[in-house]
């Protein structure tokens, strides 16, 4: 219905965030700056969070997206895993 009333050839809104609709609104472009920042400076661990629909998924794919061939990094979107778990998941994103 989108794609005949608005004659677009895709969906914009889908369950997984698609990076090449981020539009960078100042609160984006801020939390990117601050991740950004945080990994060239060596932090081990970042938590991004916020209410529901405000882009803490998009703005983590598109950090992932960007990031220099030198990161290793893990996306891990469940916030609610026990240690244990949480070591399982960033083994699992690693390989």
């Amino acid at each position: 219905m989108y794609l005949y009333h608005f004659g677009i050839r895709e969906l914009p809104f889908t369950l997984t965030p698609n990076t090449s609709y981020f539009f960078g609104l100042p609160s984006h472009n801020e939390a990117m700056q601050v991740l950004l920042t945080a990994l060239k400076t060596g932090e081990g661990f970042i938590k991004v969070t916020g209410e529901v629909g405000t882009g803490k998924t998009l703005i983590c794919r598109k950090l992932l997206n960007e990031l220099p061939d030198y990161f290793v990094a893990a996306y891990v979107p469940n916030p609610m895993l026990s240690p244990t778990e949480l070591r399982r998941a960033v083994a699992n994103e690693l390989g």
